[in-house]
């Protein structure tokens, strides 16, 4: 493996010894919604925007500024397509919505505040929050679901788009599995890591290995009370 790189922002890579570039990946989780805002768990349950997530949204637009984004992706779910759209509004970059990039299926507690989902099933969700990667809420999908449903349009981002900047607007289990794939983290450590609305995480995703830039920045979002509600992953994890 070659030794550390560095990235600029806004300016493609140098290439390395091999004459490789990496793919500039910029994961942004989507803006609050009501059901954010009321503790409720979404899963894929199609909710929408609130008027405070789409502030929170284009609040990226100032932030990304000095990014050349030369590709969009984003989950086929409003929440997070539309967050894509203002977060890139003005700029002629079409966004390619993708079932892949969905949040975790929640099954039957999507809907349910977390406390209910726990009360309903107090083994499952007792096993879920130490172990995700191989627990299910009933009729959803384990955390492993997720990454196997992701890695593959994660693996087509990275083929295609080799010295490129790329941003993908998805939720907060894909966010944080997504944390756990390059950290080469056990995905049993998912719900460690925060992923607030409208949050950034930056990656420079290199042949050999990717080098993470920044977790969950949301500075665009202060001053503004735009923050999002606090996110701990274990209670909120949709």
């Amino acid at each position: 493996m070659t030794g550390p790189k560095s990235a600029t922002v806004g300016h493609a890579s140098e290439p390395d010894a091999h004459g490789t570039l990496p793919v500039r990946v910029l994961i942004v989780r989507h803006g609050e919604t009501q059901w954010n805002a009321d503790g409720r768990i979404q899963g894929q349950t199609d909710v929408h925007l609130s008027d405070r997530g789409e502030m929170q949204a284009r609040a990226l637009v100032p932030r990304l500024a000095d990014e050349l984004i030369a590709a969009v992706y984003a989950s086929d779910l409003q929440r997070a397509w539309r967050t894509a759209d203002l977060a890139v509004e003005g700029r002629l970059v079409p966004v390619t919505r993708d079932p892949a990039w969905r949040e975790l299926a929640f099954g039957e507690w999507e809907g349910l505040v977390y406390a209910e989902a726990a009360a309903r099933d107090p083994e499952v969700a007792s096993r879920r929050l130490r172990h995700p990667a191989r627990t299910a809420p009933p009729g959803g999908e384990q955390l492993g679901d997720l990454l196997d449903r992701v890695r593959p349009a994660l693996q087509a981002i990275q083929s295609r788009h080799a010295g490129e900047t790329v941003l993908i607007a998805t939720h907060g289990g894909v966010v944080r599995a997504l944390g756990c794939f390059f950290l080469g983290l056990n995905l049993d450590a998912a719900w460690r890591l925060t992923a607030g609305n409208a949050g950034l995480s930056i990656v420079s995703w290199w042949p050999d290995g990717p080098i993470l830039e920044s977790w969950n920045d949301t500075s665009h979002l202060r001053g503004a009370d735009l923050e999002a509600v606090p996110d701990t992953g274990l209670v909120r994890p949709a």
